[in-house]
C-alpha cells in the first residue's frame, strides 16, 4: 500500500492546529477569549494563506523556466 506523505503530513498538521486553536478555547476567558481568538485564527490564516500562494507560485514560475528552457534547446536543435 502507498501513502502520499505530503498528505499524511498536512493531517497531522490540521490536526494539530485544531488541537491548538481548541486548547486556547478553554484556556481563554469566556467572553474576550473568543474574539481573541477569532482574531488570531484570522491572522494566522491569512499568513498562511499567503505563503501557500507565494509557494505555489514560485512553484509554477521554476516549471515554467523548465519548459521554456526544453523548448529553446529543441528549437536549437532543429
Amino acid at each position: 500500500m502507498v501513502f502520499n506523505v505530503r498528505a499524511i503530513k498536512g493531517m497531522f498538521m490540521g490536526i494539530a492546529t485544531t488541537g491548538g486553536w481548541l486548547l486556547a478555547d478553554l484556556l481563554l476567558p469566556e467572553p474576550w477569549g473568543d474574539f481573541l481568538l477569532f482574531a488570531a485564527m484570522a491572522v494566522v490564516n491569512a499568513i498562511v494563506g499567503w505563503w501557500l500562494v507565494t509557494l505555489s507560485d514560485q512553484r509554477d514560475r521554476a516549471q515554467s523556466q523548465v519548459i521554456d528552457t526544453r523548448s529553446a534547446a529543441k528549437f536549437e536543435e532543429s
